[in-house]
């Protein structure tokens, strides 16, 4: 792939006119992340920025592609390199007052700080982007920005709110007929549902999103996919299924050095063997999950491991660390006021 988008890069480098190339070159970025290709897609956007650092007329481009950065980054848990990006990008869209570019570049902080477990920071961003897209008739990025108030909905344990903000985002989609997006969507309304307990309607609905992504091999989502299909299997004490799909999930991962889907693998992992009752094995994949939560920074799946930890020392009647891997979650979820959590935690710390 890497090979036959240089030799692409460079024949058409001489054959365009400057504007039609850089067109060229921003269409290869956006099929490289589609396609997984990162490194591709960071090396072609760095190449827009230096092509149009110093012309006026492309500071938008400039600016997207500062933008496309910074995204990327973010997906890969690199969060200096990725808050650097963005921010330059707002830096340029404020400066030529470009309402649409600032409503983007919130709504992706808003995702790096839910990313890092930061639920405050990333609900005000979503907000204030949400409020700049309101005038604007752009179904697309009005989508975007519910769909992350449904995940920080979800997350906070308003499940009900949660769905209305997805399936609002899936009639804008519907729209546009963007079935990247719509894939997305279905994958977070069977979260939704997973975390309610309905996981024949998590299943259904994990398949619908599959179909869309495999349709249009949006990579990245194929993996969560799997990843969340593995989840409720395991929950359905199918664990031969659920591990074929976290084994799937991991594949995908690692081609995409998406280190925080990685993470969460082994999680799920340590879950399906502590139900196995493979409890050494189980403690080495939690232990493996939150080594590497704690490298990315994200504290909510950090939270989530220690209270997969503490229910696992709770069966080893290691009470002790049991309630310290509780008391580390409760911590966290209390910052966040997730009410379902915090219940549950309290019900586990009081329980023999």
């Amino acid at each position: 792939y890497r090979s036959q988008i240089d030799l692409l890069v460079t024949f058409s480098a001489s054959k365009l006119p400057n504007e039609k190339f850089l067109s060229l070159l921003l269409y290869i970025s956006q099929a490289s992340i589609t396609n997984g290709e990162f490194l591709a897609s960071i090396d072609i956007n760095k190449k827009i920025i230096l092509l149009t650092a110093e012309d006026k007329n492309m500071i938008d481009l400039n600016a997207n592609a500062h933008l496309l950065v910074g995204e990327i980054y973010s997906r890969q848990a690199n969060w200096q390199d990725s808050f650097d990006y963005v921010n330059k990008a707002l830096s340029i869209f404020s400066s030529i007052n470009d309402v649409k570019g600032i409503a983007k570049c919130e709504n992706l902080l808003g995702t790096i700080h839910g990313d890092l477990g930061d639920v405050k920071s990333a609900m005000e961003n979503f907000e204030s982007a949400l409020e700049k897209s309101n005038d604007e008739q752009n179904y697309i990025e009005k989508a975007k920005i519910e769909i992350n108030l449904g995940i920080v909905s979800s997350i906070k344990g308003l499940f009900d709110e949660a769905l209305n903000y997805f399936k609002r985002a899936l009639v804008n989609y519907d729209k546009v007929g963007d079935k990247k997006r719509i894939a997305e969507i279905h994958q977070n309304i069977g979260m939704v549902y997973s975390k309610k307990g309905d996981y024949k309607n998590a299943i259904q609905e994990f398949d619908e999103s599959l179909s869309h992504s495999i349709e249009n091999n949006y990579l990245q989502n194929i993996g969560i996919v799997y990843l969340s299909k593995a989840f409720s299997y395991s929950k359905m004490n199918d664990f031969d299924l659920a591990n074929a799909f976290a084994d799937k999930s991991m594949e995908v991962a690692h081609k995409l050095n998406d280190k925080l889907t990685i993470a969460e693998i082994y999680k799920i992992k340590g879950i399906i063997q502590r139900r196995l009752q493979n409890f050494i094995l189980s403690e080495n994949y939690f232990e493996t999950s939150l080594r590497l939560n704690i490298d990315a920074g994200n504290q909510l799946n950090r939270a989530e491991t220690h209270q997969e930890l503490g229910i696992l020392y709770k069966e080893m009647g290691k009470s002790q660390q049991s309630k310290e891997n509780f008391k580390l979650a409760l911590e966290y979820f209390k910052k966040i006021n997730s009410e379902p959590d915090i219940a549950n935690l309290v019900n586990l710390l009081a329980s023999k």
